[in-house]
């Protein structure tokens, strides 16, 4: 419902963007004349060497133009508004700290930092309660009201009329319903009237104001319903289809033009591209900074493989990652040279149900295989991986083509998002997981996903590898 009524929507954002940028830059003037107070600096604007609010800005601007939900009032709860704005500070100061941080700022007043977060939060939330209130002031008088005639009487129509009802601040009148048979004319449904058939919506509309046309229809019905959009179209009437289309459980559906003509799409994975476009980035970032950091445990280890056994120092594997592409998987070698050719042989000893093969103490392993898959230092060449694009920081782990082609459908699904060097799988026992728990644990993932919880999976795979949490 809330796609099709965001008239003057864009110059309203604009506008409160360029408040909520204000707001922001006034917090800041805040936190830094509390700072100096504190410190017994007399000085209003210092911003920490003139160079604070050159990053403030721009951060905050990218975050707030991602939350679409931080400036639509007339579809959601002040509460709604508030989580989302909330999450926007927060995410915003993360990433300044990280700025400061690899810029080696000199700026480190955690009064600054944490009264910047205050002083933001109390104006942004500050200016969002006051127009709400106002919207639902004038709402209640009559002001700013859409009139809306609905085309169906049945269960979408119903459930459309129940949530205008519920939602008196919305500001949605209803004006009636046009039903398919005419003996049907004069009854009502939760109290809106079915004044006439598709055969009066021409008359209806020149004898009433109607901002919007809105078919509630099943799918079976939108053949039955393209006249009478023409004659939306010809009385220039705006006219919305809130059809039910597929009963999907998990994907959800956007809406885009190919070639001039209206697509929709049906997907499984997050559809919040700011928020991916900084997962995207933060993945090479982080990948850079984690091989400079590891470099000197990557080259004492190569020095181990090549002195303990024979044959490469990389093991390379071909492996399926987004939508099934293949990629080279990077590893350091932790198996003897023949290990595929040895496992058909082991396959009684497989400890994992499904496709995967795991087994303790497996005879394929090096002599220091074991405490390299242990601590999962074998892991860490996937950090080229991820700045290659193939994989992220975090998410499904990618499997092997012959495990794929054994998966049952739903199992399949994983493969919609990019693959990752850790997941939920890795900071909730790896091995000690089985393996249908496994790929629930993805979905559960791909479902759940936010740049929050990347960051928690993140700080938990650390105590999991270093105690070495069920590695095989």
């Amino acid at each position: 419902m809330g796609i099709f009524l965001k008239d003057k929507f864009t110059v309203f954002k604009r506008l409160h963007l360029i408040a909520d940028l204000a707001l922001t830059a006034l917090a800041l003037n805040l936190a830094v004349l509390v700072d100096c107070l504190v410190k017994g600096e007399y000085k209003v604007i210092s911003f920490g060497s003139e160079h604070l609010i050159f990053l403030v800005l721009p951060i905050w601007l990218i975050f707030l133009l991602s939350s679409k939900e931080s400036y639509e009032y007339r579809l959601k709860s002040f509460v709604q508004i508030a989580k989302s704005i909330s999450l926007v500070v927060l995410k915003s100061m993360g990433i300044l700290l990280v700025s400061l941080f690899v810029i080696k700022s000199r700026i480190n007043s955690r009064l600054l930092l944490g009264s910047l977060v205050v002083f933001d939060l109390v104006l942004l939330l500050g200016i969002r309660g006051a127009i709400a209130i106002t919207l639902s002031y004038m709402c209640k008088r009559g002001y700013n009201l859409k009139t809306i005639l609905i085309i169906g009487s049945g269960k979408i129509a119903t459930d459309f009329v129940q949530e205008v009802k519920r939602h008196p601040r919305w500001g949605y009148s209803l004006l009636g319903i046009i039903d398919w048979e005419e003996e049907r004319k004069g009854k009502d449904i939760l109290g809106i009237p079915i004044i006439g058939t598709l055969n009066d919506l021409p008359d209806v509309v020149k004898s009433n104001h109607v901002d919007y046309v809105v078919y509630a229809v099943g799918r079976k019905y939108l053949g039955l319903v393209e006249k009478s959009m023409l004659v939306c179209e010809e009385m220039g009437v705006t006219a919305c289809i809130l059809a039910d289309f597929f009963p999907l459980k998990f994907s959800k559906k956007r809406v885009t033009q190919f070639s001039g003509k209206p697509m929709i799409f049906f997907t499984t994975t997050p559809d919040e591209y700011w928020s991916m476009l900084i997962k995207y980035l933060f993945d090479r970032l982080l990948a850079l900074v984690g091989l400079v950091l590891v470099s000197p445990i990557m080259l004492f280890t190569s020095i181990l493989i090549k002195l303990t056994t024979k044959g490469p120092i990389l093991f390379k594997q071909q492996r399926c990652g987004l939508n099934g592409k293949r990629f080279t998987l990077y590893k350091f070698r932790t198996m003897l040279e023949n290990a595929e050719e040895l496992r058909a042989s082991l396959s009684d000893k497989n400890e994992m149900d499904g496709p995967v093969f795991k087994m303790t103490n497996d005879p394929r392993l090096t002599k220091i295989g074991n405490r390299l898959r242990k601590y999962s230092i074998d892991e860490l060449p996937q950090l080229f991986n991820v700045l290659l694009g193939d994989m992220s920081l975090v998410g499904p782990r990618p499997p092997l083509p012959s495990e794929v082609s054994q998966y049952d459908h739903w199992q399949r699904r994983k493969l919609s998002m990019k693959p990752g060097i850790t997941c939920l799988w890795q900071v909730n026992g790896r091995n000690n997981v089985n393996f249908q728990e496994w790929m629930k644990l993805d979905l559960q993932y791909i479902d759940n996903w936010s740049l929050w919880l990347d960051a928690k999976i993140l700080l938990k795979t650390i105590p999991a590898v270093t105690k070495g949490t069920g590695a095989k």
